[in-house]
């Protein structure tokens, strides 16, 4: 019987509520190679060689914990199925196992006649084509953290974005606003320490604007529904979106983008 060793670990945290010591992977390794799997490394491979992958990194890292495994070909395919709904074809497991090896993707060790094979199965971050896209995708990430952080409060181009982003409408009244007269608010105040991130401005019209003043943008909103310039349920939203703003905000300052907090 199988050891099924990211099971077993499992159940230890759900018994002991304390993380458990590992041999091999921990469970967030291993959540998080088979996303790399998934994610990256099916787009090097074709599906043959990748369902391949998937079985030998399954029964290495899930069943036994350890990287180098000993299995027979018919034992990897008995459950696979062709198009026709026959069992898989020892050739086609064969072909597919032969391209991850071609691919060092996976290192056959060599064994002697009569014995089952050994194979080395490596994990999708130590992939190059896998480590690349990794790579860039982090890269992303910090250049959105940057925009996050740029200035969108003196930069022209930036402001215009802001404005986008409330469809061209005041924040607080909804009130229509064009490309050449419209002003942006500080949901934190600069006297209080408010940047000038995205995540800190909204758009808003003249009146607005200069009635707001020094008032909490959450009050100034209740204010606007209260004397019918908001109907109930515009009110709602635009006190939606200020919680996510607020949130976002708080992310920003503490260096953690959006793509990290899901």
């Amino acid at each position: 019987m199988k050891k099924n060793y990211i099971k077993r670990k499992i159940e230890e945290l759900i018994e002991t509520g304390k993380e458990p010591k590992y041999e091999s992977l921990s469970i967030r390794d291993f959540i998080t190679e088979f996303d790399y799997a998934t994610k990256y490394l099916s787009r090097l491979l074709k599906v043959r060689s990748f369902v391949m992958y998937l079985l030998l990194f399954k029964r290495a890292y899930f069943e036994e914990g350890k990287r180098m495994i000993s299995i027979k070909l018919s034992e990897l395919g008995k459950n696979l199925l062709s198009d026709l709904g026959q069992p898989m074809s020892h050739d086609v497991v064969k072909r597919g196992v032969n391209d991850l090896v071609r691919l060092k993707i996976v290192e056959k060790r060599p064994s002697k006649p009569g014995q089952i094979n050994e194979y080395e199965v490596r994990l999708p971050s130590e992939i190059r084509g896998v480590e690349e896209m990794i790579k860039r995708d982090k890269e992303k990430i910090e250049e959105i953290i940057d925009d996050y952080k740029d200035d969108f409060y003196t930069d022209p181009q930036k402001r215009v974005e802001i404005l986008k982003r409330e469809d061209y409408k005041c924040f607080y009244c909804l009130h229509e606003l064009q490309r050449d007269d419209f002003y942006l608010d500080h949901l934190v105040p600069r006297t209080q320490g408010g940047q000038n991130y995205r995540s800190n401005l909204v758009a808003s019209c003249r009146t607005c604007n200069t009635k707001k003043n020094a008032l909490e943008p959450e009050k100034f909103l209740l204010q606007n529904y209260r004397k019918g310039l908001l109907t109930q349920e515009e009110y709602q939203t635009q006190k939606d979106k200020l919680t996510k703003l607020r949130e976002e905000y708080r992310r920003v300052e503490h260096g953690v983008s959006s793509d990290n907090t899901a």
